[in-house]
């Protein structure tokens, strides 16, 4: 438990940082412009899942769940796996540009965008495995501090050059997303390496086949589950062109800011639930759920007026056209927040299957509506498939929850001054045994 309330806090604002690059940049380059580095990153984010082949989720598991694996071993998986990643990316991304004369991820003829995509890559590869490395030892208040910290440092730098070159960011906008990535993952990676001096261990048949057999079940689970997410950024853009997506993908960005705190919990839910001095019960996880949607509800008005301001008086003209799909899509998220945490338990708990049902009843939901909506209202259509499929998904994961928690659906959305003194009697604990 101690893992949630120390930890989270740092990786929110890491989240919130990231967020407010993203949305200096949308306002100096323009609609077009951001929604190519959205196609970017999305496609980046696909073949890092398609070429991690779920070994994240198998990093964090196999690292908490007993003594057989040291940190060594943990290490040196950890790094066979984030070596094979890189190198795939790598040899596909430099034959399809000698050959085809275009990036991998956003399809430019410039070689200084080649180089761009290849540090992002890099970042985001080394990103996810070392938070998994860190996350599996226990350590994910000293991981989220460090990306934290030199987060802030990086957006400070970024705040002079909007200050005394501002054309800088426009021109250079990928690069700038992209060493926003790279350097935190860089200096997380150097400081592991650092602090532990680990050493590379073989891995043997057996622990490669454990390690495989957990991470097959996440890799189709992820797949699914990012089509689900982002396949609308794709047929936008094939039915439509960059700018609309670069008005779309902004008005996501203030949805998923529903998603940074359940987000962050389901990653630090299976360390908890596995932690010898403190173990999360499941009672204390639906409180967790029952006051994150209590607390999410309020934050989503909070949100709306907060985005309403940004349109009106920071964003270009253009961007405003977004708002109304933001409107349509809160109510979608604001449900799924849900979703998130309780994917967090069945994860840590090897219920893989329920996890992989509730991706592929979301992805089938949401492709049926964006195939039907998409051509014909566009990003508002989208919004709609978010809205229909979010909920759909979330009422089976419920459902599901029921038979493992032995509560009714009513108790799930029933909140008691109980969950709220449930989660101070912790909080009062985790300060006691600092």
């Amino acid at each position: 438990m101690h893992l949630l309330l120390r930890g989270f806090i740092f990786r929110v604002i890491f989240t919130v940082i990231g967020f407010l690059i993203s949305l200096l940049i949308a306002k100096l380059a323009g609609a077009s412009q951001f929604g190519t580095l959205s196609l970017i990153i999305v496609n980046a984010a696909f073949i890092s899942i398609i070429t991690g082949l779920g070994t994240d989720a198998a990093i964090v598991w196999h690292g908490i769940e007993g003594k057989n694996y040291s940190r060594d071993k943990m290490f040196s998986f950890t790094v066979i796996a984030a070596a094979i990643q890189l190198l795939f990316f790598y040899i596909i991304a430099i034959l399809g540009y000698i050959f085809l004369g275009r990036t991998l991820l956003g399809g430019s003829d410039d070689l200084k965008i080649f180089f761009g995509e290849i540090v992002y890559f890099t970042g985001l590869v080394l990103m996810d495995k070392f938070l998994s490395l860190y996350y599996s030892q226990h350590d994910a208040q000293l991981c989220n501090k460090i990306i934290s910290i030199v987060s802030a440092i990086l957006l400070f730098f970024v705040l002079i050059i909007w200050i005394v070159e501002p054309g800088l960011i426009t021109t250079h906008s990928i690069w700038i997303y992209s060493l926003f990535i790279f350097i935190p993952a860089f200096i997380l990676a150097f400081f592991f390496i650092v602090k532990f001096n680990p050493t590379y261990k073989n891995i043997s048949q057996e622990e490669m086949k454990s390690f495989s057999s957990f991470s097959s079940i996440v890799l189709i689970s992820n797949i699914i589950q990012f089509i689900a997410f982002r396949a609308d950024y794709w047929l936008i853009n094939i039915y439509y062109n960059s700018h609309e997506v670069g008005v779309y993908a902004q008005a996501s960005k203030f949805a998923q800011l529903l998603w940074i705190i359940p987000g962050i919990l389901a990653g630090l839910v299976p360390p908890a639930l596995k932690d010898q001095n403190q173990r999360l019960t499941s009672a204390e996880l639906v409180s967790i759920c029952k006051i994150t949607l209590f607390a999410h509800t309020v934050l989503a008005f909070l949100l709306i007026a907060v985005a309403f301001s940004i349109y009106n008086f920071f964003l270009p003209l253009d961007y405003y056209k977004g708002f109304l799909p933001l409107l349509i899509m809160i109510p979608g998220y604001l449900f799924y927040t849900i979703t998130i945490i309780l994917a967090g338990y069945f994860s840590a708990n090897r219920l893989l299957k329920v996890n992989l049902l509730g991706s592929i009843l979301c992805c089938v939901s949401i492709l049926l509506f964006d195939i039907l909506l998409i051509p014909v209202l566009s990003y508002i259509g989208a919004a709609i498939a978010n809205l229909i499929a979010y909920s759909i998904t979330t009422i089976y994961v419920i459902a599901r929850s029921k038979e493992k928690f032995s509560i009714s659906f009513k108790d799930l959305f029933n909140i008691r001054k109980s969950d709220f003194k449930l989660f101070s009697d912790r909080i009062r604990k985790t300060i006691q045994n600092k």
